[in-house]
């Protein structure tokens, strides 16, 4: 390679440092890769989001399955005079076919409450509900309910008035 002098070296150095502008220019204006880099950042996001969304969901139907339950179980039991067996029997199954064999973590328990003439009846699930990625989250579920006896009665009980 020749020796250049001043003039001609600073010549040159602005041809390499144009070039290279160019070329930087160019890289940034080139938008080949921008959807790969727009998908390898959203991706996660966007599933995150969709586990939220099925774990709020399914977190929903256990509740509204748990409520209509324990309602049909102690209107039975209260229906048929205080058979707290059918009452179970109808909240078991009601359970089993809306959640499978998560029913069997239910805790379920229908009585009777003399003083009332009625039923109470309540259904709670207390567990752990394990997401991948996620780990345990908690999956608090917990139903009420009061039916009084269907059957005629002449006055209020003892002690309401």
């Amino acid at each position: 390679m020749p020796t250049l002098n001043c003039k001609a070296f600073i010549r040159h150095s602005r041809r390499l440092a144009r070039r290279r502008a160019l070329g930087v220019g160019r890289f940034h204006r080139d938008k080949d890769g921008q959807d790969l880099v727009e998908w390898a950042v959203g991706l996660p996001v966007f599933l995150i989001l969709c586990a939220g969304i099925v774990f709020y969901s399914w977190m929903w139907w256990n509740q509204v399955t748990a409520a209509a339950a324990v309602h049909d179980g102690t209107y039975l039991a209260a229906m048929r005079g205080g058979d707290t067996g059918a009452g179970y029997t109808r909240t078991q199954q009601m359970l089993r076919s809306s959640v499978g064999n998560f029913a069997s973590t239910y805790g379920v328990s229908i009585g009777a409450d003399a003083s009332r003439r009625s039923m109470i009846g309540s259904v709670q699930n207390n567990s752990l509900f394990r997401l991948p990625f996620l780990g345990a989250l908690p999956l608090n579920i917990q139903a009420r309910s009061f039916q009084r006896q269907e059957q005629f009665y002449g006055g209020p009980p003892q002690g309401w008035w």
